[in-house]
C-alpha cells in the first residue's frame, strides 16, 4: 500500500514537471469564507503559483479562480504543495471538470502560440 502512495506523489511530481509554464500574471480568486484576490504566475496544466505574503501549509484544499485571456474565467480545486515564505505557494490542480480543462487547454495554447 505504501508503494501505492509513493507512485501517486511522484506521478504528481514528474507532472508539475513535464507541463510548460505560461508566467503570468493571472488574476485570480481564492475562495473560502471570503474570496480574496491573488496574482498568479507560472500557469500550466497541472497548476500554478500564488503571489502571497505569507507562508501557506502544504495540503490546504480551497476553490481557486483564475481569470485567462481568450476564455474567461476558469474554476478548479486546488491542493497547496508547500512554497517559498516570502514570494508565495505552488498550487495543484486537484479537481477541474471538464469545460473548465478544456478552457485551460486553450488559454494555454493560444499563450504559448503567441509567445513564437
Amino acid at each position: 500500500m505504501n508503494s501505492a502512495a509513493s507512485s501517486h506523489t511522484s506521478v504528481g511530481t514528474d507532472d508539475r514537471r513535464v507541463h510548460e509554464r505560461i508566467p503570468g500574471p493571472f488574476d485570480g480568486r481564492r475562495i473560502g469564507a471570503l474570496v480574496t484576490p491573488v496574482s498568479i504566475y507560472d500557469l500550466s496544466e497541472g497548476g500554478c503559483f500564488i503571489n502571497a505574503m505569507h507562508v501557506q501549509k502544504a495540503g490546504i484544499v480551497f476553490r481557486l479562480e483564475i481569470e485567462l485571456p481568450h476564455v474567461g474565467c476558469i474554476t478548479a480545486m486546488v491542493e497547496t504543495l508547500g512554497g517559498r515564505s516570502e514570494y508565495g505557494f505552488a498550487v495543484r490542480f486537484i479537481e477541474i471538470d471538464f469545460e473548465n480543462t478544456i478552457r485551460l487547454q486553450q488559454a494555454l495554447d493560444e499563450m504559448k502560440a503567441q509567445a513564437l
